[in-house]
């Protein structure tokens, strides 16, 4: 059991590693790293190279989270119980890739903030609770054009609902206790390398989406 989840934590970790915005970023000549937060998410992508690369970077980077998620359950399946070996296995793994992401081995450990990778590990193990957050994120990022405070309010909801419903004995929505810890760690992390955007927003400085980020060009690949 100890070597099935530290090969579900390292192919979680590989997995989230996969540098999507620097790769989509030199593809189309900027280097997503250089300009606005230099981070390697969506939303960087998106304002420095445009929304199709940052669609595909947001696409990718959500897969990089349910992939793992959905292989550690269903390789390491030692019983169908909500909440058991298999489901903290997949909870691991899904933290691996999270962790993978913000400090990627593949692109000198500097990454994105987790956003979308948590998204996509929230989908597998609580579609319901994501669906409910989701609705919360578009209307706050189009009522104040702050994807930042979308993202750390939608996973902070994710988390909240998640625990709800094992709470009211609906554990099966969520993965048991496994996916409600993963759900608040996760939301944790993305509210603390938000911390920059938190000081912007207070200030008043921070950037809307819609904003541009003039990129810095280079050779493409």
């Amino acid at each position: 059991m100890v070597l099935r989840a530290a090969i579900a934590i390292i192919v979680g970790y590989l997995m989230g590693s996969f540098p999507t915005g620097v790769l989509v970023g030199s593809y189309v000549g900027v280097d997503v790293r250089s300009v606005g937060s230099g981070k390697s998410g969506a939303t960087n992508v998106l304002r420095s190279a445009g929304w199709r690369a940052g669609l595909i970077v947001a696409v990718i980077d959500t897969l990089k989270g349910a992939l793992p998620i959905l292989l550690a359950e269903h390789l390491y399946a030692t019983t169908t119980q909500v909440g058991g070996a298999s489901t903290w296995i997949a909870a691991f793994s899904g933290l691996a890739a999270i962790i993978g992401h913000n400090y990627p081995i593949f692109a000198g450990f500097r990454g994105g903030r987790g956003v979308a990778t948590t998204g996509g590990i929230a989908l597998a193990l609580t579609f319901p609770a994501t669906l409910i957050a989701a609705v919360f994120f578009f209307a706050i990022v189009a009522s104040t054009r702050y994807v930042s405070l979308g993202s750390m309010l939608g996973s902070m909801l994710i988390a909240i609902f998640a625990l709800i419903f094992l709470i009211t004995g609906h554990g099966k929505l969520v993965s048991g206790l496994p996916g409600v810890l993963l759900m608040i760690v996760a939301s944790i992390t993305i509210i603390y390398s938000h911390r920059d955007n938190i000081q912007r927003l207070r200030s008043g400085t921070e950037r809307k989406l819609g904003e541009r980020t003039s990129p810095t060009p280079h050779a493409a690949h």
